[in-house]
């Protein structure tokens, strides 16, 4: 499901205060919530702006000269990325730096 800006703005005041649940060991994150930490929220920005442009991972890869399993691992949270890594995708994406981090 691609994300959605009006759903970050309406929950972006409440992050610090989010309440996680727990199942098992690992804990579980409503899903009308945001996650907490900003590699997280990027990957969920970077992903809303790949597929806003009908890319798939491997055309982006392609297209910038990003390993496909480094765009995933982003995508996911696993990853963080560098300031030039991000202008290397702004160029990409034709966006600015400030518009590719917007609402994070």
């Amino acid at each position: 499901m691609p994300f959605s800006s009006h759903l970050y703005s309406r929950y972006s005041a409440s992050v610090p205060s989010m309440h996680l649940s727990v199942v098992g060991s690992h804990p579980v994150q409503p899903m009308h919530e945001l996650p907490r930490d900003v590699s997280s929220r990027f990957g969920l920005r970077l992903r809303e702006l790949r597929r806003e442009r009908n890319m798939t991972q491997l055309r982006m890869a392609t297209e910038f000269g990003i390993d496909r399993s480094f765009i995933s691992d982003v995508e996911r949270g696993r990853k963080s990325i560098s300031l030039p890594m991000l202008e290397v995708i702004a160029l990409g994406m034709h966006v600015s730096l400030s518009e590719l981090l917007k609402d994070l």
